[in-house]
């Protein structure tokens, strides 16, 4: 299994500015919340999931993945299970099994708007690398402190989680058992499995304040960059593109509430 981390690529949404894509990916939330045509959210989660399949095709090893497509899958059972409201669609005779058109309808549509969401979330992940995006807020005025505070939690998050790993190996190997006893011993396990986790992220802190004063972090006021990444036509062309496709969704949208 994969971790949903940045996956190297030389595709469109790669090449595409940080900001650009974070900005879409806000909009694209926001679009999946407005939107109320189940059709609509449906077909661009479709696309959203055929762009995850051209730029990762091993998209159901990344980790968390298949846990979404079966929420997904869930949640559009669950209402047509129990939602019996509107036209009465299918009958096979057992009242459970009754499948109507609120039911349908509201199932698509909470399901398309949960995978879209997530759908749009893993390809900015998988595309943009985490410092890229740090960077890109520095430039557009985001202070450079909390941006290195950004890019070091980015950089130590992965690092904390080997370190879960290798603390609950080992407390296995010395034989503590997760999966037994009464509520309260599993607090007191969950306690131990912590404290070390925690004093190995407090050593690495004082490791890197130390390093960070021995280099002067903090005297300039602003910042140099060796490489950020900048706007370009791409960035352009690729907006427009998305101006025009959401735009037609939106009115498509709003004609059929009339």
């Amino acid at each position: 299994m994969h971790k949903l981390t940045y996956s190297p690529g030389h595709s469109l949404l790669h090449r595409l500015y940080p900001i650009t894509k974070f900005t879409w990916l806000l909009l694209t939330t926001t679009f999946a919340f407005i939107v109320n045509w189940a059709e609509l959210l449906a077909i661009t989660a479709f696309f959203s999931l055929i762009l995850l399949l051209l730029i990762k095709p091993d998209i159901l090893t990344v980790r968390g993945f298949r846990m979404a497509l079966a929420t997904g899958l869930m949640l559009f059972v669950l209402y047509i299970l129990f939602d019996k409201q509107g036209k009465n669609l299918l009958d096979p005779g057992i009242g459970f099994l009754q499948i109507t058109s609120n039911g349908l309808n509201l199932g698509l549509l909470i399901s398309s708007r949960f995978l879209l969401i997530i759908f749009s979330s893993y390809l900015f992940i998988l595309t943009t690398k985490p410092n890229d995006i740090a960077y890109a807020l520095m430039k557009i005025g985001l202070p450079y402190r909390y941006g290195f505070m950004l890019v070091t939690a980015i950089r130590l998050a992965p690092i904390l989680e080997e370190e879960g790993q290798i603390i609950y190996k080992a407390q296995l190997l010395r034989g503590v058992r997760y999966d037994q006893g009464s509520v309260i011993k599993i607090l007191n396990l969950i306690k131990q499995f912590l404290t070390p986790l925690l004093i190995s992220a407090l050593r690495r802190t004082d490791k890197l304040v130390f390093s960070m004063e021995g280099r002067g972090f903090g005297r300039q006021t602003e910042r140099t960059f060796h490489r950020a990444p900048k706007a370009t036509r791409l960035d352009l062309f690729v907006s427009l593109i998305l101006i025009f496709y959401f735009g037609s969704l939106f009115l498509l949208n709003y004609w059929r509430t009339l």
